[in-house]
Formats: structure tokens, C-alpha cells, sequence
């Protein structure tokens, strides 16, 4: 039976009445030639806008409107050209144009593409400013499979963000068998009647979404982003309901004006898709008027519609990244939405605690981490430090890492978790930077400067300058030991026909990295400074796992990266797409720093500041700040993370595929308590079930460096329970730091996944 539900709410098959009465069915009119089609969304916004914070109209109106705005060639080529100097920070496009041959997506040259559009803008091959910026999107970045790489132009996302009213669910129907997909919303009225989708769009529903995540996802491996795209109750703790419905990158990706889901009882339903409506639509009466207002800085200077209506501009900074990736949260909560009542919390909710009950499961904590971004960082140490002291106190000696839905965050919260469950074992974290003109210019300038750099006596413009990468007397070499000159650490060294900077790690004895509050993150990394006497609270590997969904991203693949190499700890992960065999269980970006535009532009003119060589001031002048003026967020991946086995070849970790242990997929029971998920990874990594793929059969892994030190095995200190106020070493007082300095700060310790 097929119906349209945006036309009629007929009787029909359970799982299309179920969409009738849960999703819109207000059709909206679709513009007509003598009709504006911006006039009628605006007229759409105006009549939702009282009663509703997030007005909606049918995707194919909004569509007919963003591709009525005029382009100005002009803006749009100074943007491209202005988009250059930015680029060659990136650390790998010569990897993402030759990546190894078994990586799972195509090659693809970020240079030739943007080089491509640039000539079809001069050759007014696009008909109007969506099209070349939905071209950049979709040709420039998406190809890239790289979370940390993203530009958001102003007209394909200051306004409107493109959703469908399904939200999906993967199910196993035994645990076993391959998974399934089912609409959430039938799952949640009645699992045992609800039907199977076995095609959307007239395509096989599994090819279908695997051909969308193929064309845009931040993921860098294809099982991950197909999770990506279904409810969870790891997604839903931050209100999303999987990227099919919405949000993520595919949020800009239009698609098409309806979708159609066959199902297997022969039920087929057909509804429009939306467009959620972002800003001020108030007086947006034509393309010309839309330009003006969501994108003033592309308006043609002769344009006489430029001053008619007040502007929304867009802004890029380390800010706009924070409010992207982490949504706020009410301090006072005390749960995490859809997980039960833990046993202990951090105030923010992305840090917590539970002791798993039942027979079997006596013995079991788990620890779930929904990211690395935590508003206070001591309070996320201490949170984990407590709950492993209770959890030990409690007679619990194995544990659960839950990382689902991880995109990243602080650097040092990520090595600091791993060494309080391994405070002996001293991980393998090495990366490298491209070695490009303009990081060549602002190391060359900062090296000279900081030549005999005292933090003591310089001010705090300068210790930001010299304590940081840029700088050659900072960081250490893979053997742990300072680097000996300029060239011992920044090469160039080539690999795959670009040149890079040898590996560096963090040097966590360093307290203006850590324990200091200005410049620091606030606390000692656990295993160095105040606290270089823990133990480990569960033991060996064989008492920890890692539960994995394949978002683990930025941050929190540092984490898993540290668990798996060094400690021998195994992982598993979940769902996947509906074919056998093992999956990888992280799959999001694995780079090991990001940087934002505003970032490298804040960083470079401040660098000039201390030289007046007239070559090195022309490369940094390349920098313009016109970037900002048309686009809402621009981020770059600007250290690559290097495995101990890729020292050799270079090859970044974002290619090199690491599968997990073990697979499970979902099940119906898991949706609807995550406590059931939980329960599964504790019988599959310690009571001997059975994994989809994979197990627990063999041994503990072993994989761990032998060859680096690991001092650090003495009786656990009693810290106070009382969260530690963030004080300053007493060596280096704190300082009256700029809103800028302390900006890029947070550029060199903070980076997440850009969805």
C-alpha cells in the first residue's frame, strides 16, 4: 500500500499510520513563477516563529529559494583565493590524494578541486551563490572524510539545515543474526509488529545509506558512519535521533524534496522532507534580500537592497567550534538523559559513573564518557579518580569504558584518563606537522625570539608564543629526550612527496602545559608531577574494555590509541553495516591537533610582531581576514598522529585501519535501556559470550612498548574528594592573559570532531 502522507492520513498499513500521526503532514506551497519562493518561506517563519523555536517548510521550497540567490563573482573568487594560505596548514592532503591502497575511500586532491570550482566561478559556470557553495561542500571537504576538516560558507549554512522525519534504528532481531533497519518511532509503539524498511527511495534501504554516508561523512571509515546515521541512546543524550533524520554534515547535503520508505509488509510512505529554518527570515523577500541578510559581505557594493535589511553575520572562532560540537547543559543535572541513575556525575553530565547489577555482573563499573570537552577539566579528573577509588572500594575489579558518541576534546583529558588506569605504562603519542611555508615562517620568527625564553620574566604574550610546538626548544622526541636543534625537529623530512617535521610528543612535565591555570589545563597529568605515585585500580587489559560506536573521534582516539598499543586492551564495537566480519571501532578523525581559521590568523599576526625580516613577513601577510566574512565555521586538522608501526613510512593513523575485538550488534532491548548494552560488552568481554565477530578467546593482548620507561608504579596517594581549586604552580605566578592569547591557548590543547 502506498500513501503520501504530506497529501493524505488515510488508513494504511501500522507503520505508515504511525508516521501519519507522528511526523508533519502540513504541506506547504511550492513557489510558482510569479512567486518568490524566499517571500513564501519568510511568510512561513513569520506565522511559526511565535509558536515554535525552530520554524520548518517543505525541503523543496527552501531549495527553490537558496537557489535564487544571486551570486557575486567577485566575493566568491576573493573567498576561494583567500581560502589558500589556511589550506597549507592541513596536514595531509598528500595523503588524502595518494592514501594507501586497502583505505576505504577513493582518492581525492583537495588542491585540483578547489582549483576546479575557482575556474568554473570565473567562468560564471554557476548559476548562483548555493551552487558553488554546495559544490565546495560536497567536492572540496566531504571527500575528505575528515572531522576536523570543514568550512561553513555563509548562504549553504547560516540559514537553513535540511532534515527528514524518520528517525532509523539498526536491530539485530536475535543478537546474532545480520542487523536490520526499523523506524525509531514503530520500535517505541510496538517492536513486536514493527516492519522491517527494505527500501528507501526504491533502493535497497542498506545501499541507500550506504551511499549517502559515502558521499558526506566526518568519519574516516565507512561501519562508523553508517552508525552514524541511526538513533542510539548514546546519540539521543544530546538530542540527536542519528544523522538520516538530521543534523551532522549531511545536515547541509539537500535531500531532494521527499523520501519513500518500502517496507516489508508491503507498506509504502511517502514524506516531504524539511528544512529547519535558522535566523531572521523577517523581510526576506527575494534572493537578493536573503543575500543581505544571512550573507552581507557578499552583496555587490552597487546593490541598492544591501542597506534594506539589518545583517546576520557570521562569526568563526574558537567559540562558534565549542557551541557546534558541545551542547549546553544544565550544570545542576544529575543524569545523563536515557541512562540510569549513576553513581557518581560530573556537573556538565559527560563524565559518569554506574555499578552494574545482576547475576554475573557483581564485580563490573562502568565508566561512560560522552566526550573530552568537559566546562570544568580538574572536575573530570577528579570525577574518574572517584569513581575508580569507589568502584575498587565497592569490590568491583572490571570495567566498561563506554566512549560512544566521543567526539574529542581536551588533549590532556584523554592521556590523563589513560594513565589513571595505566598510571605505569608511559604511551606512545607522537605526531607530526606538515612543514608548509607559513608554519615554516612562524617557527623560524618564534625560535629566533625564544632563543633564551624565561618564563619567569617574559609576559604572557611571549610564554604563549615560546611554549608551544612552534618553538624548538619545546616538546620531546619519540625517545622522550628535548631536540638537539631547529633542524633535529622541524626536517623538513618528506613522505609521499610532501615534507613534514619529525614525530613530537607532549612534554607533561612541563608545568605551563599542565598544572598551570593560565596557560595549563589546570591539573598534573596523572603518572607526572604531584601525582606520580597511583597504581592501577582494575589490574591488567584482561579486566577492561573498551565500548566503542565508531564516533570515537580527535581526542578520544588518542585515548583508545593508548589503550590498545600500549596497554593491550581490547575493544568492542558496535553494529555496523549488514555484512559479515570485523569492523573497526574507531572511526572518527584520528588526527592528533585541530586548529580553526581564526586560530592560524591570530597565531600568524601575532608572529609578526616579533620580526622584521621583510621575506618572513611576506608569508605571513598572505593570511587574510576576509574568510570570516563568509562563512560561519572553518577548521583544519594540523597534526597527524603517528603509530609506532607507521614511524617507518609516515603514513598518518587516519588511514590505517584498526579493527576492534570484538563486534555485537544492537538489539531491540539495548534502544530502550542502555543498561542491556552494558550487560552484553560485560558478557562478551568477561563471562565468555559470543561475539558477532571476533572474541575474547585468545589471550590478552600484549601490545605494548617495552623499550620506553614506565617509573611510575608506587602506592596510590589520598587525594581530597573536594573537587581542587586550579591553582598555579608556585614558580610561575599567574598572569593578566588577552582574550586572544587565551583563544589560542585553547587552539593548541582543545580539538573535537566538526559535525
Amino acid at each position: 500500500m502506498k500513501t503520501s502522507v504530506a497529501i493524505s492520513t488515510a488508513v494504511l498499513g501500522f507503520a505508515s499510520t504511525l508516521v501519519a500521526a507522528q511526523y508533519n503532514t502540513t504541506a506547504t506551497t511550492t513557489a510558482t513563477p510569479t512567486q518568490e519562493p524566499c517571500a513564501l518561506v519568510s511568510a512561513s517563519w513569520v506565522a511559526q516563529t511565535a509558536t515554535t523555536p525552530t520554524p520548518t517548510v517543505e525541503a523543496a521550497l527552501a531549495y527553490q529559494c537558496l537557489n535564487s540567490v544571486p551570486i557575486n563573482k567577485e566575493s566568491a573568487l576573493k573567498f576561494l583565493d583567500a581560502l589558500v594560505p589556511y589550506l597549507e596548514w592541513q596536514s595531509d592532503t598528500a595523503f588524502k590524494k595518494n592514501p594507501p591502497a586497502d583505505y576505504f575511500y577513493p582518492p581525492y586532491d583537495l588542491w585540483a578541486e578547489l582549483a576546479r570550482i575557482r575556474e568554473g566561478v570565473a567562468a560564471d559556470a554557476y548559476p548562483n551563490e548555493y551552487s558553488w557553495q554546495a559544490d565546495l561542500y560536497n567536492s572540496a571537504w566531504a571527500p575528505g572524510h575528515d572531522g576536523h576538516l570543514i568550512v561553513y560558507t555563509d548562504v549553504l549554512t547560516i540559514a537553513v539545515e535540511w532534515a527528514r522525519q524518520w528517525a532509523l534504528v539498526s536491530i539485530s532481531e536475535d543478537g546474532s543474526s545480520l542487523p536490520v533497519i526499523k523506524v525509531y518511532g514503530d520500535v517505541l509503539a510496538s517492536p513486536e509488529t514493527a516492519s522491517v524498511v527494505k527500501l528507501i527511495n526504491g533502493v535497497d534501504a542498506a545501499t541507500f545509506l550506504g551511499d549517502w554516508i559515502f558521499k558526506m561523512s566526518s568519519n574516516q571509515e565507512p561501519d562508523s558512519a553508517y552508525n552514524s546515521l541511526f538513533f542510539s541512546k548514546a546519540y539521543n543524550q544530546s538530542g540527536n535521533q542519528g544523522y538520516f533524520k538530521s543534523g551532522g554534515r549531511p545536515r547541509y547535503v539537500y535531500p531532494d524534496a521527499e523520501t519513500t520508505l518500502t517496507f516489508e509488509n508491503g507498506t509504502e510512505v511517502t514524506l516531504p522532507n524539511i528544512a529547519r529554518l535558522k535566523g531572521d527570515w523577517r523581510g526576506v523577500t527575494d534572493g537578493a534580500a536573503f543575500l543581505s541578510r544571512f550573507a552581507r559581505n557578499a552583496v555587490p557594493s552597487t546593490t541598492a537592497s544591501a542597506s534594506s535589511l539589518p545583517s546576520q553575520t557570521a562569526t568563526s572562532t574558537i567559540e562558534s567550534l565549542t557551541t557546534t560540537a558541545s551542547p549546553s547543559i544544565a550544570a545542576a543535572s544529575t543524569s545523563v538523559p536515557g541512562y540510569p541513575a549513576p553513581y557518581i556525575i560530573s556537573s556538565d553530565r559527560i563524565v559518569s559513573g554506574y555499578f552494574l547489577e545482576g547475576e554475573g555482573f557483581e564485580d563490573v563499573a562502568v565508566l561512560a564518557m560522552t566526550s573530552f570537552s568537559p566546562s570544568n577539566p580538574p572536575e573530570f579528573q577528579q570525577v574518574v579518580q572517584d569513581f575508580f577509588e569507589a568502584a575498587v572500594a565497592a569490590g568491583k575489579k572490571k570495567i566498561v569504558l563506554d566512549v560512544q558518541t566521543n567526539g574529542g576534546g581536551y588533549i590532556f583529558q584523554g592521556y590523563d584518563t589513560f594513565r589513571q588506569l595505566f598510571p605505569d605504562i608511559v604511551q606512545n603519542g607522537t605526531g607530526r606537522w606538515r612543514n608548509s611555508a607559513g608554519f615554516d615562517a612562524v617557527a623560524n620568527v618564534t625560535s629566533a625570539v625564544c632563543a633564551d625564553f624565561d618564563p619567569l620574566t617574559a609576559d604572557a604574550a611571549l610564554i604563549f608564543q615560546c611554549n608551544a610546538v612552534w618553538n624548538w626548544q619545546y616538546d620531546i622526541d619519540v625517545s622522550d629526550n628535548n631536540f638537539k636543534s631547529y633542524e633535529d625537529k622541524f626536517g623538513p623530512i618528506e613522505f609521499n612527496g610532501d615534507q613534514y617535521t619529525d614525530v613530537m610528543q607532549w612534554n607533561f612535565s612541563n608545568p605551563l602545559d599542565t598544572s598551570n591555570t593560565t596557560f595549563g589545563i589546570g591539573y598534573d597529568v596523572t603518572g607526572y608531577g604531584s601525582r606520580d605515585n597511583f597504581k592501577r585500580p582494575f589490574g591488567g587489559p584482561e579486566n577492561i574494555v573498551l565500548l566503542l560506536d565508531g564516533y570515537c573521534a580527535s581526542t578520544c582516539t588518542l585515548f583508545s590509541q593508548f589503550l590498545k598499543w600500549d596497554a593491550g586492551v581490547k575493544s568492542i564495537a558496535m553494529g555496523g553495516r549488514p555484512k559479515e566480519g570485523p569492523i573497526q571501532g574507531v572511526g572518527g578523525v584520528k588526527g592528533s591537533q585541530s586548529y580553526s581559521f581564526s586560530g592560524v590568523y591570530d597565531l600568524v599576526n601575532t608572529t609578526k610582531g616579533y620580526t622584521n625580516d621583510t621575506e618572513l613577513l611576506a608569508e605571513l601577510d598572505r593570511y587574510s581576514d576576509y574568510v570570516f566574512d563568509r562563512a560561519l565555521t572553518l577548521n583544519l586538522n594540523v597534526k597527524d598522529e603517528i603509530l609506532p608501526l607507521n614511524l617507518e613510512d609516515g603514513t598518518p593513523a587516519q588511514y590505517i585501519a584498526e579493527y576492534a575485538d570484538c563486534r555485537l550488534y544492537w538489539t531491540e532491548d539495548m534502544h530502550t535501556d542502555i543498561t542491556n548494552l552494558w550487560k552484553a560488552a560485560a558478557t562478551a568481554a568477561f563471562n565468555g559470550g559470543k561475539c558477532a565477530s571476533g572474541g575474547f578467546d585468545s589471550a590478552p593482548a600484549t601490545r605494548r612498548s617495552t623499550d620506553r620507561p614506565a617509573p611510575f608504579n608506587k602506592g596510590r596517594i589520598t587525594l581530597p574528594v573536594k573537587t581542587p581549586e586550579r591553582v598555579p604552580v608556585a614558580s610561575i605566578a599567574k598572569r593578566t592573559i588577552s582574550d586572544k592569547v587565551h583563544k589560542l591557548m585553547m587552539e593548541q590543547q582543545h580539538m573535537m570532531v566538526i559535525d
